[in-house]
């Protein structure tokens, strides 16, 4: 009978890549991120508190460092801003997106023109109006088998 023996794993990556142990060591994997610019060395500029309370204007001397360090982490570069609707376009959106889910061009640039947005910016309120009526319809269904389920586990006395 064979016993197993704890060992060093002969299946790693550096012999499935066939590495020496030498190329190992030296071989650095940096990321492959084309579209930042910023190094990745960079650090974001610090704001104490006592500059802030110092400062007569305390709003851009705290939000410009701010902004500054979130426009130099990579998450954030080529970020457009989010758009806030008003709850007049939400209310008119929404009456169509009751009569048809999937609007034509012709009928996005229209809502654009007379909502003053982009037309990109519609498609995707009613792309992610889409996705929220999936999601909700999908929960309701889950509710409603966890319904029957339950009311038969009351049922039946086992």
């Amino acid at each position: 009978m064979e016993t197993h023996r704890p060992g060093p794993s002969v299946f790693t990556i550096a012999s499935i890549l066939g590495l020496s142990r030498s190329e190992q060591r030296s071989t650095v994997a940096v990321p492959y991120r084309p579209w930042t610019d910023v190094p990745s060395t960079q650090s974001c500029p610090s704001v104490s508190k006592d500059r802030a309370l110092d400062s007569e204007d305390e709003t851009s001397s705290v939000n410009a460092p701010v902004e500054t360090c979130r426009r130099a982490l990579n998450w954030y570069i080529g970020r457009r801003p989010r758009t806030a609707f008003s709850s007049l376009q939400i209310e008119i959106l929404e009456s169509v997106f009751q009569v048809n889910s999937y609007p034509g061009i012709d009928l996005r640039e229209e809502l654009a023109q007379k909502l003053h947005l982009d037309e990109d910016r519609i498609q995707i309120w009613f792309q992610n109006r889409r996705a929220k009526m999936k999601r909700t319809h999908r929960e309701s269904q889950f509710l409603l088998v966890k319904k029957v389920i339950t009311g038969l586990h009351t049922r039946d006395p086992q």
